[in-house]
């Protein structure tokens, strides 16, 4: 009897242990990043690549929580050098161990059936860059797709889906691909322990795969895609999941069945696949969707929409980090600071573990400061009579800057700047009197600096004269992408905190200033302008 006991605790034990085990899974990220060429330099030009690719990654936002760290690569950004780098530099520094990754590329593909000695000795697939040449000289111009599966399965998320929509001509997978069929156990989490590389493809190499379809805008294969995760109808078994294979499955059936379609869409695994699984779950309305489409609509200057989702986000989870940072991001978007300096305070006592937000305890801190330091200013409100002229110049070197045009986005004039490009303000003095000018920044992440802001440091000392033009210093846009702001003060005194003494070391400056004045004064002394800028992907 005591044996028997003793083996019911042994048993029951390494029940616990496995059970622990098991639940110990961790869940990272769910990352989407996508490819889609139309315009095309050699090749055919497509009609729906570029809305295919934008239109998966929007639906996996919204409808299965997936966030979009990486901006699309899209027409000319498309290059054969910038996919390779996606894949070989930004991914392998993006991506977490225990993330899912969703890759789609949209554009033509290409199939080159090579011989020895007059015998056929196999078929090489390839994706082709936007840039490709279209004779059959130029190999090199393509991407095979064999070796590119190869470095996309050493990423080092446990999760990787491939979806390839090659338009007009199918290609061959060859090797790279393993035919994986039958009927997966779906338990959810032993599917998700395993290390997965999966890849759907729109058509059999020898087929064509048609650029339109039922769903307006988008190929056949890619819009049943985005309708089945609309409806839900990938969804066979009525879980709340969808594995990748069921997914393969499913639109492998209806893009065969389609009307007038001549493609069938092929699933597999690929290079270091171990039985694992994708499991997308199917919830619209869950935490991580709400937080992945608000973020979205933060980087795309689409406000409104974000004051409605960080509603649902704080009914759902109050005190979340990211919940505390998208309130504190809409409360500087509306210019409620004392709000803000509240939800950075609630962050600082949360011990923020990577990745959650943009900000670390640092930036905060910093932040904190700033906000603090300069509150009476930021709570300014904008004014119609402001008396500077500013214009934004942009350029990819020092030697190019020529102003940029506003375009208006969600009720607020925003400029589109590249990445990574050069940029400077011109601004002309409107008014009879000396004005001293003061620049507070706020980038896309919500960081709030303040400092130097003229080229000529002469200005800064002796302020901008009636009717006087002078250039700010030439920056960078090298912020994350997203929406920045610059808070432009003109001020009929010097305020000497923000008058960057660090770059005068050993000039008096003169004792008035604004300081110690409360908001009252300020307002017959000071008037703010705000100007938004949007940082877009740099062009190759």
């Amino acid at each position: 009897m005591t044996e028997k006991i003793q083996e019911t605790e042994n048993l029951d034990r390494a029940m616990i242990l496995e059970s622990v085990e098991f639940e110990a899974v961790k869940q990272g990220r769910s990352l989407v990043v996508v490819i889609g060429i139309n315009e095309y330099v050699h090749w055919q030009k497509l009609k729906n690549a570029v809305q295919d690719a934008i239109g998966l990654q929007q639906t996996l936002i919204d409808k299965l929580g997936f966030a979009a760290p990486i901006p699309p690569l899209l027409n000319e950004a498309a290059t054969k050098e910038a996919i390779e780098s996606l894949i070989e530099d930004r991914l392998h520094k993006e991506l977490q161990e225990d993330d899912k990754l969703v890759l789609f590329f949209a554009g033509h593909g290409h199939t080159r059936t090579d011989k020895v000695g007059g015998k056929d000795v196999g078929e090489t697939g390839f994706i082709v860059p936007v840039k490709a040449r279209v004779t059959q000289e130029y190999w090199s111009d393509y991407i095979r797709i064999d070796p590119l599966l190869q470095s996309i399965s050493r990423l080092p998320a446990r999760h990787i889906l491939v979806i390839l929509d090659s338009c007009h001509s199918g290609f061959a997978l060859g090797e790279a691909m393993k035919s994986f069929r039958g009927n997966a156990v779906f338990y959810e989490k032993d599917l998700s322990s395993r290390i997965s590389r999966k890849v759907i493809t729109s058509a059999h190499r020898e087929q064509s795969a048609l650029d339109g379809g039922p769903l307006s805008g988008h190929s056949l294969f890619t819009g049943i895609l985005i309708n089945a995760f609309n409806s839900e109808n990938a969804n066979l078994d009525d879980r709340r999941f969808i594995t990748s294979s069921e997914l393969g499955l499913f639109v492998q059936q209806q893009v065969a069945q389609a009307s007038e379609s001549h493609q069938t869409p092929d699933f597999g695994s690929f290079y270091l696949d171990d039985r694992g699984e994708m499991v997308m779950l199917l919830r619209t309305q869950s935490f991580d969707a709400l937080k992945n489409r608000a973020f979205s609509a933060l980087q795309k200057g689409e406000f409104t929409t974000l004051k409605e989702l960080v509603r649902e986000i704080v009914n759902l989870k109050p005190s979340s980090p990211e919940a505390l940072y998208l309130q504190y991001r809409l409360m500087i978007v509306e210019g409620d600071f004392i709000t803000a300096i509240l939800l950075i305070n609630q962050l600082l006592e949360i011990d923020l573990e990577r990745a959650v937000i943009p900000l670390s305890n640092h930036d905060l801190r910093a932040t904190l400061s700033q906000i603090q330091e300069n509150l009476n200013l930021l709570e300014l409100q904008e004014e119609s009579n402001f008396p500077l002229k500013i214009e934004l110049l942009t350029g990819s070197d020092r030697g190019t800057l020529a102003k940029v045009k506003e375009d208006r986005i969600d009720k607020n004039n925003i400029y589109s700047v590249e990445s990574q490009n050069f940029g400077q303000l011109k601004i002309e003095n409107l008014a009879a009197s000396t004005l001293y000018v003061y620049a507070i920044k706020i980038d896309s992440d919500g960081r709030v600096t303040a400092g130097r802001l003229w080229e000529n440091e002469g200005v800064s000392l002796n302020g901008l004269q009636p009717q006087e033009t002078e250039l700010s210093y030439t920056f960078v846009f090298n912020d994350r992408l997203g929406i920045c702001e610059r808070y432009l003060l003109s001020s009929r005194i010097i305020i000497s905190h923000l008058s960057a003494p660090q770059f005068f070391y050993n000039v008096a400056l003169p004792e008035t200033n604004g300081d110690n004045l409360d908001l009252m004064n300020l307002k017959n002394l000071v008037v703010k302008q705000v100007i938004r800028y949007q940082i877009l992907p740099p062009k190759f």
